[in-house]
C-alpha cells in the first residue's frame, strides 16, 4: 500500500437539510397517454349509446313543422332519431297552426314510428256585396253581421254561407275555409229582384199607381219587384189606363204609348159616415168619397152600402164635361140586442158608455161595438159585436171569479222574458236511486222513497250561452281542443252553483217574481220557499223527469234499458274525443267534439232535451250520501239545508263510462267545469 494514501485523513461530510424550496422530481404524464385514455372512453360512450339506442320515426302533419324533441343524449341521422328508452318532451311548431306539446315514449322495440296531427287555427272571411249594397250575412244559420264585413275564427271545413239583401234574391254558397290564420275573400254578386217597368203617356203627367201606391208622373221608369202588380196611370179629366202585370226580375217592360182618354163625365159621390161601399149601374166601384167617370147623358143608378145602416139609391144624370157633386146621407139600422149578465148588478158599458142596469135591450146600430162588464172581485169582460138585420141577437155574460181566471190562465208550456220554454209538469211518487245489484252503480246512489206533491215548471233545454249573456255580458264559457263551446246556442259553462243560481234571481227580477233565493251581501244564504219564482230544479224533480216513464217503470239510460247508446242518440264522449279524454265510447260518433247547440238531439218522453248528455247540470240541492228513506217516502224534498257541494246530475259530452251514462249517477262539485251547465225550474203556486 502507498505510504502516502496511509497518511491521507478520512473528513466527514457536512450535513445540509434539503429546503423546501429546492426542485423536488415530479412524475410526468404524458399529453398523449391523457389524450388516448379520453378517446377511448368517448368511444366506449359511443358503443354503449349505439347499442342501446332505438331507432325512432317522427311523422308530422303539415310535414314542415319545427319539431323539438327534449333529450340528453340523442342522435339524428337522415330521417330519424337515435334515443335510449324513456320519455321525452316533445313539441312540435308551424305556422297557421296550433302549438301541439306531447311526451313522447320511446320503449325497447328497435325501430319505432310516430305520427302527430296538428289542428289548423281558424280562418278568417272578408264578404262584400257590391257598392251600396247593405246585406245580411248568415254563417251556417247564424247572423254575423252586414256586408261589407270581415269574420274571423271560422273553424276550418266547410260551411254554409248566405246572403239576404232587400230587393235582390238571396244567394247560398259553400265555401271551403282555408283556416291556418289566414284571411280570404268572398265577393257576392247578388241578382236584383225586380225589372225595369217604363210607362209614358199622352198627355204625360198621370199618375202611377202600382198596387195602390203612388211611384211617380209618367213619364218615368220605376222598378217592380217580380210577381204579379196591377198598374194605374191616372190623371184628372181623363179615364184611368189599367193593366194586370206579371213581372219578372231582370226582364224590363215598355209601356211608352200609352193614350189616354178624356173623361165623358165625373161625378164627386160622398156619404155621411164616409166609406161607404159605392155601385154604378150594379158595377163596384170602390169606397167613398170617390171620383167617378160617367157616360154622358146617361141616367145611372149609384147605390150605397155600409154596416149598421139603410143602403141608399141615387138616380144621377151628367152631361158631357159636367163635373158634379153628390152628398148622400145614411140612415142607421136599428137591431134589438138582449143582454143577459150574471151577477145581475154588474155594470154594462157599450162602446164606453155605462147603462141604467145590466140586463136589458138595446136598440143598436148594425155595425161593431165594444161590450164591456165589470164588478168588484170579478175579471172585467171585454168583447165585440156586430149586430145583423132579421137576426135575433144575444149577449150572455157570466162573470169569473180572479181565482177561476187565475186557474184557467195556467199554461202547460210558456216562454221567459229570456227566452227559455218552460214546461208544467204534475209529477208523483218515485224511487229514486238504484238496486245495489246494478252494473256501475256508486255508493251515493242509495234507494230513497220520493212523494212530489206541488206541481213545477221545468225548461226544456238547458241555458244557453245567449240567454245567460242577457245577465253577464262578458261571459265566456271557452274553448276545448280548439273548439268554441261560447256559440249562442250551446249550453252556457264554466259557471259555478252560486252564478246559476244568481241568473235564476235575475230571471225572477226581471218578471217581477220574488226571488226564490235569498241573499246577504250578494252572497245566496238560504231559500223562500214559499216563492213561486225561478230556481234551479231539485235532485228529485231531476230524477222523475229524466226517468219516471208513462208506465211508472224508471228509464236507466236517457236512450232505454241497454249499453251501448243507439246512433245519435245524444252528446257523449265518442271516438272524437279520445285524443284528449280518457274513457270514450268506442265505435260512437255523435258529430260533436265538445258540446252541440241545445236541442239537436231527441227529446225524451216527457219532452225534456239534453237530460243525458251535452252538458251535466248544477242541481238545487246540497250533496250528502244519503242512507235511504227506511221505506218512509220523502215529501217534496229540497236536500239538506247545508254542505260544502251542490249536486250535479246528468251526463255530459265528456262521460263514457257506464257508471256515468246511467241516469241514477250522482256527481257534486263547487267549482266551474266545463262540461258543466244548467236548466231552471219553477213552481207552479
Amino acid at each position: 500500500m502507498d505510504n502516502k494514501d496511509n497518511n491521507e485523513a478520512i473528513k466527514p461530510l457536512k450535513f445540509e437539510p434539503i429546503s423546501e424550496n429546492a426542485p423536488r422530481k415530479s412524475i410526468q404524464v404524458r399529453k398523449k397517454t391523457v389524450f388516448v385514455g379520453i378517446s377511448l372512453f368517448l368511444c366506449l360512450a359511443a358503443a354503449i349509446f349505439l347499442f342501446t339506442a332505438r331507432a325512432v320515426y317522427v311523422e308530422s302533419t303539415p310535414a314542415n313543422a319545427n319539431l323539438e324533441i327534449s333529450a340528453l343524449l340523442k342522435l339524428k341521422l337522415a330521417d330519424r332519431y337515435l334515443l335510449v328508452s324513456g320519455d321525452y318532451p316533445l313539441s312540435l311548431k308551424a305556422e297557421g297552426y296550433y302549438d301541439l306539446e306531447q311526451t313522447l315514449t320511446v320503449d325497447k322495440q328497435a325501430s319505432q314510428r310516430f305520427a302527430f296531427e296538428m289542428q289548423r287555427l281558424p280562418g278568417h272571411l272578408q264578404v262584400t256585396s257590391g257598392v251600396g249594397i247593405d246585406a245580411k250575412i248568415m254563417l251556417d244559420g247564424e247572423l254575423m253581421g252586414r256586408t261589407p264585413a270581415l269574420i274571423r275564427d271560422i273553424p276550418p271545413g266547410e260551411h254554409q254561407l248566405a246572403l239576404v239583401a232587400d230587393r235582390y234574391f238571396p244567394l247560398q254558397e259553400t265555401i271551403e275555409i282555408e283556416g291556418l290564420d289566414k284571411e280570404q275573400r268572398f265577393e257576392a254578386v247578388l241578382t236584383p229582384a225586380w225589372a225595369e217597368v217604363t210607362l209614358s203617356s199622352e198627355p204625360s203627367g198621370a199618375d202611377i199607381i202600382i198596387d195602390e201606391e203612388v211611384r211617380g208622373q209618367t213619364p218615368s221608369t220605376v222598378e217592380i219587384l217580380e210577381g204579379k202588380h196591377e198598374v194605374r196611370v191616372k190623371l184628372a179629366g181623363y179615364k184611368p189606363w189599367k193593366e194586370k202585370l206579371n213581372v219578372i226580375a231582370n226582364q224590363p217592360l215598355d209601356f211608352s204609348s200609352i193614350e189616354l182618354e178624356l173623361a165623358d163625365a165625373t161625378i164627386f159621390l160622398a156619404s155621411d159616415p164616409p166609406r161607404a161601399n159605392a155601385t154604378v149601374d150594379g158595377e163596384y166601384k170602390g169606397l167613398t168619397p170617390i171620383e167617378l167617370a160617367m157616360t154622358p147623358g146617361k141616367t145611372s143608378t149609384v147605390k150605397l152600402f155600409k154596416q149598421g145602416y139603410q143602403s141608399a139609391s141615387r138616380k144621377i144624370q151628367v152631361a158631357s164635361g159636367e163635373e158634379k157633386r153628390v152628398l148622400v146621407k145614411l140612415s142607421p139600422e136599428l137591431v134589438d140586442v138582449e143582454f143577459n149578465i150574471t151577477p145581475k148588478d154588474a155594470r154594462l158599458l157599450i162602446n164606453g158608455k155605462a147603462q141604467s142596469k145590466a140586463n136589458l135591450t138595446l136598440e143598436l146600430a148594425a155595425k161593431k161595438h165594444r161590450v164591456e162588464v165589470r164588478k168588484e172581485g170579478y175579471v172585467t169582460y171585454q168583447t165585440s159585436i156586430t149586430p145583423h138585420t132579421g137576426i135575433a141577437q144575444q149577449v150572455n155574460v157570466n162573470l169569473k171569479t180572479e181565482r177561476q181566471a187565475q186557474i184557467e190562465k195556467i199554461k202547460p208550456v210558456y216562454t221567459t222574458s229570456a227566452g227559455q220554454t218552460l214546461k208544467l209538469f204534475y209529477p208523483s211518487s218515485f224511487t229514486m236511486g238504484a238496486s245495489r245489484r246494478e252494473p256501475g252503480r256508486r255508493a251515493n246512489e242509495t234507494l230513497r222513497n220520493i212523494d212530489l206533491k206541488r206541481p213545477f215548471y221545468l225548461g226544456i233545454h238547458e241555458v244557453t250561452n245567449a240567454q245567460y249573456r242577457k245577465f253577464k255580458k262578458e261571459h265566456n264559457s271557452g274553448v276545448i281542443q280548439g273548439k268554441s263551446l261560447d256559440g249562442d246556442n250551446q249550453p252556457v259553462t264554466k259557471l259555478n252553483w252560486e252564478q246559476a243560481a244568481a241568473y235564476c234571481n235575475w230571471l225572477s227580477a226581471s218578471e217581477s217574481l220574488t226571488p226564490f233565493y235569498t241573499t246577504t251581501n250578494n252572497k245566496i244564504r238560504g231559500v223562500n220557499q214559499a216563492a213561486n219564482s225561478y230556481r234551479l230544479p231539485t235532485e228529485a224533480e231531476w230524477a222523475w223527469a229524466a226517468r219516471k216513464q208513462a208506465d211508472n217503470s224508471l228509464l236507466k239510460f236517457p236512450w232505454g234499458g241497454k249499453m251501448p247508446p243507439p246512433d245519435k242518440s245524444g252528446n257523449y264522449a265518442d271516438n272524437s274525443t279520445s285524443g284528449f279524454l280518457g274513457k270514450v265510447l268506442n265505435g260512437y260518433n255523435d258529430g260533436y267534439l265538445a258540446t252541440a247547440p241545445v236541442g239537436s238531439f231527441s227529446a225524451n218522453g216527457k219532452g225534456l232535451f239534453d237530460m243525458g248528455g251535452n252538458v251535466a247540470e248544477w242541481i238545487h240541492d246540497y250533496y250528502d250520501i244519503q242512507l235511504g228513506s227506511n221505506g218512509k217516502a220523502e215529501l217534496d224534498p229540497l236536500g239538506p239545508e247545508t254542505g260544502k257541494f251542490h249536486v250535479i246530475r246528468g251526463s255530459s259530452w265528456a262521460h263514457g263510462t257506464l257508471t256515468e251514462l246511467r241516469l241514477s249517477y250522482r256527481d257534486y262539485n263547487a267549482k266551474e267545469r266545463d262540461d258543466v251547465g244548467f236548466r231552471i225550474a219553477r213552481y207552479l203556486e
